[in-house]
């Protein structure tokens, strides 16, 4: 039958309860809220149909808009589901080229293959289905899924024995390599094989000369393929909501398509980076895959050595495209690995492991009991990958970036112009603003563009009198200055300095370091729903010189009845660790009173409860050493494990900072006592100065 010969036929009684098995796992997981980062930005991007970063991920939008028009969930959720689905199409293809490969292998032995063979695929597939790399980006807004499913199915075209097979391929690589650059490492091996059919048909022709009919019309059928970035031009024409440059110039577009001077590295390659990166990826196979899975590629890879003259096609190209791949990760100078980076090596990598299983089913023939122990084993190791469902729930309830977008155009005034200074203080925002179409009068800019790009707009804001909202300070003309509100600096004119005001005898200290005191502390609202953000104002005082005026940093932590603080992922999960007023305790004139306010966002996971707002002084360092600071100085990486605390509302530079508790032994001596204060908290270094209700 037809369907036969495209590598179904008795596979549909395992391909499709696969599939149904990880899509409905997988949309379970999925996160409805907009995530950080590039899951921002396709967000963003696929809702207006716009444009995103080189390469321009054109299907992934095109795709994605027609799942946004599903009717239920939100648009996060929506475009997620199509990450579900390609991946889930993924694992089917592996899976039916996992049955191609031990049938090619196998020869007569292994025709069909068997039903407990099949079995066995089918675990294998499921396995690394949900090896981490895989399984975190089949519940994501991202192109990986996509972009997997484009490289499966090149290699299944290039396993069909149909006439149509190279002109299905080429294609294929037509529209991936639109999608993504890195396709074309399959090119090479690709077009190698081709030559390599059109000189066996030759000699199959009596000698007769190469069909270069078949070879231009694969050309076309390629170009054909890429005509999908055609889309680019054509919609930059219209000028979308979310650019990321003018693609209407030929230089431009081909810029952007090959990505070309897109990615700025740091640092340059040497071999300790090339070591760095080769001890990551290392890492990541032996605990992703587990031991199992890293004796099934080595037993694999050594049977098809032995084996070689019968390894398929696809397979070899699978195995060139994808060392290829990983190769090109040790040309990126920052040594830190990226699963995303060989994303096709660790799926193709699973093909060598259907070898170690065939080969395993050849020498237990008639052995049920070793057969079983294999199943067993398998088993086994599906259930170790598993081991990651708890993460992946953690990452569906992740509300940081969502919330952080909210608050943040809430606070902005109408008509304002944000322009922050990092992709991760724009794709949220932008993201949550094209999914929902919330505060459309507010403009969003995006960082890195070049000043004659933003100058007009900006210069427009300022003389229109609209709020200009930054993220980071730059020289600023005479007449203008910074104002803080929450993790946002607004610029403004710059205004008589009307000065403190006189303290009152009747707003006396409620706790007291040396000679510098703090007056009633005041939180607005005093009972506020998880996910909102509230007002806290500190009204400073200093009487007098005292070596107190040595402060770095204001400390104030939320703790409960008991005196414990909530951590997450190593730091304080909510604070508001901040400098203090006039950036210097010193700066401030006895006898008058500094009101300081700030704005805090509350994470929307925060657990509910009453808390007391404690607040300690650290004191001024003679040696700073950034990253040793007491409380574990730290700036935000983006290869590292992603942390919400910078972007709840610090201000200047608490918005950059997060800082991690260490024992009250290690860093005591580095907080002033409290001399005196209304009431004591458990930790000794801390005076309780508010109460806070955070609800549900």
């Amino acid at each position: 039958m037809a369907t036969s010969r495209l590598g179904l036929g008795k596979n549909w009684a395992f391909t499709l309860p696969l599939f149904f098995l990880l899509f409905l796992n997988n949309a379970f997981l999925v996160s409805p809220y907009i995530g950080w980062y590039d899951t921002g930005e396709m967000t963003g991007v696929t809702a207006c149909l716009g444009i995103s970063h080189p390469s321009g991920q054109v299907l992934f939008h095109l795709l994605g808009k027609i799942f946004l028009l599903l009717p239920f969930q939100t648009p996060a959720f929506r475009l997620g589901l199509l990450s579900v689905t390609c991946s889930a199409l993924a694992s089917v293809l592996f899976f039916l080229l996992a049955c191609k490969l031990a049938e090619a292998v196998g020869g007569d032995k292994l025709k069909g293959p068997p039903g407990l063979l099949r079995v066995w695929l089918l675990l294998l597939a499921l396995a690394w289905s949900l090896s981490l790399p895989w399984w975190r980006y089949s519940l994501m807004p991202l192109v990986y899924a996509l972009h997997l499913l484009l490289a499966l199915l090149v290699l299944w075209a290039l396993s069909l024995d149909k006439p149509f097979r190279w002109m299905l391929v080429f294609f294929l690589l037509g529209i991936s390599t639109v999608f993504r650059p890195t396709q074309f490492f399959a090119l090479p091996f690709v077009g190698l094989a081709f030559l390599h059919h059109l000189w066996k048909g030759r000699k199959g022709n009596g000698g007769n000369s190469i069909p270069l009919k078949a070879a231009f019309l694969n050309l076309v059928l390629f170009i054909l393929g890429r005509s999908t970035a055609l889309y680019l031009p054509l919609r930059s024409a219209l000028h979308p909501p979310i650019a990321f440059a003018d693609l209407t110039h030929p230089l431009a577009l081909f810029r952007h398509v090959f990505a070309l001077k897109f990615s700025g590295y740091v640092g340059t390659v040497t071999s300790a980076t090339v070591l760095s990166v080769l001890t990551q990826m290392l890492t990541h196979f032996w605990k992703d895959l587990s031991p199992i899975g890293v004796l099934l590629i080595a037993a694999g890879l050594w049977s098809g050595l032995k084996r070689k003259e019968k390894l398929p096609l696809f397979l070899w190209v699978a195995l060139g495209w994808g060392s290829l791949e990983a190769l090109f990760v040790f040309t990126i100078p920052y040594p830190t690995f990226e699963s995303h980076q060989a994303l096709l090596g660790w799926a193709f990598s699973g093909l060598w492991g259907t070898l170690a299983l065939g080969r395993f089913w050849e020498r237990a023939q008639g052995e049920g009991f070793w057969r079983g122990m294999a199943l067993f084993i398998l088993v086994f190791f599906v259930g170790l990958q598993l081991s990651g469902y708890k993460h992946m729930m953690g990452r569906k309830n992740d509300r940081g970036a969502q919330d952080y977008a909210r608050n943040l155009l809430e606070i902005m005034e109408p008509g304002s112009v944000y322009y922050p200074a990092e992709e991760n203080e724009y794709f949220p925002v932008v993201g949550y603003q094209e999914s929902f179409g919330f505060r459309k009068d507010v403009t969003l800019l995006p960082p890195g563009e070049s000043p004659s790009v933003v100058g007009g707009v900006i210069r427009q804001c300022l003389e229109q009198g609209r709020s200009l909202c930054v993220t980071r300070k730059w020289a600023l003309q005479p007449g203008w200055a910074y104002e803080s509100v929450g993790p946002l600096l607004k610029i403004i004119p710059v205004k008589p300095d009307e000065g403190p005001a006189r303290v009152s005898r009747h707003n006396a200290p409620i706790a007291q370091w040396g000679k510098i005191a703090l007056g009633q502390v005041a939180v607005a609202p005093a009972q506020v729903q998880a996910g909102g953000r509230i007002e806290i104002t500190y009204p400073w005082q200093r009487s007098g010189a005292s070596p107190c005026d040595e402060t770095s940093t204001v400390i104030a932590l939320f703790a409960d009845d008991a005196g414990n603080y909530w951590t997450q992922n190593g730091a304080f999960w909510l604070h508001d660790i901040h400098e203090g007023p006039m950036g210097r305790p010193s700066e401030m004139k006895p006898g008058y009173e500094y009101a300081e306010k700030r704005i805090l966002f509350i994470p929307s996971d925060f657990p509910p409860g009453h808390y007391h707002l404690v607040v300690g002084l650290q004191k001024l360092s003679a040696v700073r050493t950034e990253g040793n600071e007491s409380y574990g100085k730290e700036f935000y990486e983006r290869s590292g494990y992603q942390s919400l605390d910078k972007f709840m509302g610090r201000g200047d530079r608490g918005a950059v900072v997060q800082f991690s508790p260490d024992s009250s032994a290690t860093v005591g001596n580095d907080l002033w006592p409290v001399t005196k204060c209304a009431r004591s908290a458990a930790d000794p270094r801390f005076a309780i100065v508010a109460d806070l209700d955070i609800q549900e």
